[in-house]
């Protein structure tokens, strides 16, 4: 099974670009560090609005929090200060074709008519419906409840929405409560209602990238973390 240049490496690989290409208006995709939730869903994503075209645009966002110390304000216009944010976008593309020029064109029309992918804030999504739409929110674990809820109220027709997730690099303390953190809340509601026929979760435990990232993972993954949050991600098992 394959979509845009990619094909699945392992069986929760394939369960997700499964559950991205139903008609259910929420897929989860959780799991540590290199385990493939953004290629995969990036694939399934250009898959349907470029090729099969059962969708009209994708559109990318990514909460802009830095990792470390705040650098302040990034210099440059919009773009230039937007683009660090999509960065892992812009590298999946690389993997995907040794063209990415060509994908590239449609994000960079000047007539938006034609466009057919965009890199939107988070902030300028509330009060949108969004129809017919491949929606992709990466590095969800960093949501609080009020954000999440703003965000998961705007799929319209036909609109696919995707919640990526790792717990275990949850930025603000604030969010490393069960109680506060919006993708948590979200996940497990959806399974406390049995709202199964809205929403598939699938955890991807495998990492894809150098062996020395799992040694990182065991490491430095935040053994401090509320046991509720990997007990949510393992509902998701394949």
């Amino acid at each position: 099974m394959g979509y845009f240049g990619i094909s699945s490496r392992n069986s929760a690989q394939k369960a997700a670009m499964t559950a991205l290409s139903n008609d259910k208006p929420f897929t989860f995709l959780t799991g540590p560090a290199g385990s493939g939730k953004t290629l995969i869903a990036q694939a399934v994503g250009l898959e349907h609005v470029i090729e099969k075209r059962s969708k009209r645009k994708l559109i990318y966002t990514r909460l802009q929090t830095q990792v470390g110390m705040d650098v302040g304000a990034l210099p440059g216009d919009l773009n230039e200060k937007t683009f660090p944010f999509i960065a892992p976008f812009m590298d999946n593309l690389e993997v995907m074709t040794d063209k990415p020029g060509e994908i590239k064109k449609y994000f960079s029309e000047g007539d938006e008519d034609k466009r057919k992918i965009f890199f939107d804030s988070i902030q300028t999504i509330r009060g949108r419906s969004l129809n017919h739409t491949f929606f992709l929110g990466d590095e969800f674990q960093n949501l609080d409840v009020h954000t999440m809820a703003a965000i998961a109220t705007r799929p319209g027709l036909n609109a696919k929405f995707v919640f990526m997730g790792n717990f275990s690099q949850i930025d603000s303390p604030r969010l490393r409560s069960t109680k506060t953190n919006g993708l948590y809340q979200l996940l497990n509601g959806l399974y406390e209602q049995g709202a199964t026929e809205y929403f598939d979760h699938v955890n991807l435990t495998e990492t894809q990238r150098h062996p020395v990232v799992d040694v990182v993972e065991s490491i430095l993954r935040n053994h401090e973390m509320a046991p509720e949050f990997e007990a949510l991600e393992a509902r998701g098992n394949q």
